[in-house]
């Protein structure tokens, strides 16, 4: 092959690299496709093909062995915001917008110091504001509530 087509097989390496880099986010296709990078310039210099996988291979290993770990462990370190809305499962609340029959039926509920979308917990009775409930199931960011017997 001439140089262009090396130039040109690299370029078409590290795209496709890249690519399964962005697909995967596993980060090791990139350091791959540096190496690839490195091996079009080296092509692009009128180097030999065995000095052009050389280069791919060298840049490739030590990219990966010199900043992976250092790479993965920042990414780890992003702080994870805990949710404890699970927590609300068995809590009492008040109705502040009434809760209409029917499963597709929203209100709202104060639980504390936080306000609730609800909808009714298997029942088809509407719930009127100002009623005291019970929260017994949590769906996504809806409370399923019943109404506390007084």
């Amino acid at each position: 092959m001439t140089l262009d087509w090396w130039v040109a097989f690299w370029v078409v390496l590290a795209l496709g690299l890249l690519g399964l880099e962005a697909a995967s986010m596993a980060l090791v296709g990139a350091y791959f496709a540096f190496g690839a990078i490195a091996a079009a310039v080296a092509a692009s210099l009128d180097a030999e093909v065995w000095v052009q996988l050389v280069v791919f291979a060298a840049v490739s290993v030590l990219s990966l062995v010199l900043t992976r770990r250092p790479l993965k462990a920042a990414l780890r370190s992003a702080p994870l915001v805990p949710s404890n809305a699970p927590a609300i499962v068995g809590r009492r609340g008040v109705v502040t917008i009434a809760i209409p029959a029917g499963t597709g039926g929203r209100g709202q509920v104060r639980i504390g110091t936080e306000d609730w979308s609800a909808r009714p917990a298997g029942s088809e009775v509407a719930i009127p504001e100002g009623t005291t409930v019970e929260v017994v199931a949590l769906e996504g960011v809806t409370a399923l509530v019943r109404p506390v017997p007084e």
